[in-house]
């Protein structure tokens, strides 16, 4: 907190109401601003200042009296005053942005999350959140409003753009989900005073204006998403969605393709997905899976590999329940591309007679 900007030749009066004019230091005027303040307020500006200003401060304070409140009603005017008419030197960059974070996240955890980002420009804003942390990015639109964020989000890869929903508060993640689900195709130029935004608060990373993307959300994104989540996270959604538009949440659930939904699967694409998947990631994997769906990975294997899988599954200890999602998904993933890519069926997905 600079105290410089208050002193004057000696001292500014300050009028006392019945006495005269008192004659206040810049440090003076600090005290007294300072001391107005309530506790919390007044913390948090001491956190901000160095320890030779927060000694010299301490000092002055320390020599106060009780100040009549006509002398502190002056002095909070004339910070009011001199505020409204500073002009401030408002610059972004990178290396603003490293020394924020630096500050209030460590050295460790800044060039953390900078690093994707801190590697180069991006063309788009669109671009620039892909590239930094889904924790980052979180952080970043925690302000906004819910529309807003539920847009942003649309536009991100769906793997980053479930890691960011990961890591916003419960009571966001429910808004961006129900209001994603109900999102349709965005007309030509909705995104515009969105990216304009975004631009504006990124142009410190190099963003520059390009073409816009105008797909928006709907329940197939929204299940797209949760089938990237974890399953305590994606259920929690789910049943938001069922309080909020019972209707919404079963179309949702029409779009999602679950770990159980692999048993819907033909055996030569069962077996073209098995020669996909690792064999630390299917032991990891069938752990968590029922009886019936470990039933069809054994017939679809040579009788030497599913017996070899039996006994690793037998001695396999416990496992994390996020190792068993992490190796779900992962099997899932490969399902989805070799889907995309027309290499498997998976028979009836989304219908309504899904065994679970």
């Amino acid at each position: 907190m600079e105290t410089q900007g208050w002193e004057s030749g000696g001292g500014d009066s300050v009028s006392r109401r019945g006495a005269p004019k008192m004659r206040l230091s810049g440090k003076e005027k600090a005290g007294i601003f300072l001391l107005s303040l309530p506790d919390e307020d007044a913390k948090r500006i001491m956190e901000g200042m160095q320890e030779n200003e927060l000694r010299e401060l301490s000092r002055v304070i320390s020599r106060m009296g009780v100040m009549p409140p006509d002398a502190v009603q002056a002095v909070r005017q004339e910070f009011l005053d001199k505020f409204e008419l500073k002009m401030f030197d408002v610059r972004g960059g990178q290396n603003k942005v490293k020394d924020l974070l630096t500050k209030t996240l460590g050295k460790d955890r800044a060039r953390q999350l900078l690093k994707d980002v801190q590697s180069g420009p991006k063309s788009t804003p669109w671009e620039v959140l892909n590239a930094m942390e889904p924790a980052l990015v979180a952080t970043f639109l925690a302000s906004e409003h819910p529309q807003s964020v539920s847009l942003i989000v649309s536009q991100l890869q769906q793997e980053h753009a479930a890691l960011v929903i990961d890591h916003l508060a419960t009571e966001m993640q429910q808004q961006v989900v129900y209001r994603m689900a109900r999102m349709n195709t965005l007309p030509p130029g909705a995104l515009e005073d969105i990216e304009a935004s975004l631009l504006t608060e990124l142009n410190a990373l190099g963003v520059a204006r390009s073409g816009r993307q105008q797909e928006g959300g709907g329940t197939k994104k929204v299940a797209e998403l949760l089938n990237l989540m974890s399953r305590e996270i994606s259920d929690k959604l789910l049943a938001y969605l069922d309080e909020e538009d019972n209707p919404l949440a079963e179309s949702v659930r029409k779009e999602m393709f679950l770990f159980e939904d692999l048993l819907l699967m033909d055996d030569r694409s069962f077996q073209t997905l098995l020669r996909e998947v690792s064999n630390d990631e299917l032991l990891t994997a069938m752990k968590g899976a029922d009886d019936r769906l470990r039933e069809k990975f054994f017939q679809n294997m040579s009788e030497r590999a599913a017996e070899m899988l039996r006994e690793d599954l037998e001695l396999l200890g416990p496992v994390k329940v996020v190792d068993v999602e992490t190796a779900q998904q992962a099997i899932l993933k490969a399902a989805r591309r070799l889907e995309a890519e027309g290499s498997i069926v998976i028979m009836g997905k989304g219908s309504d007679d899904l065994v679970m």
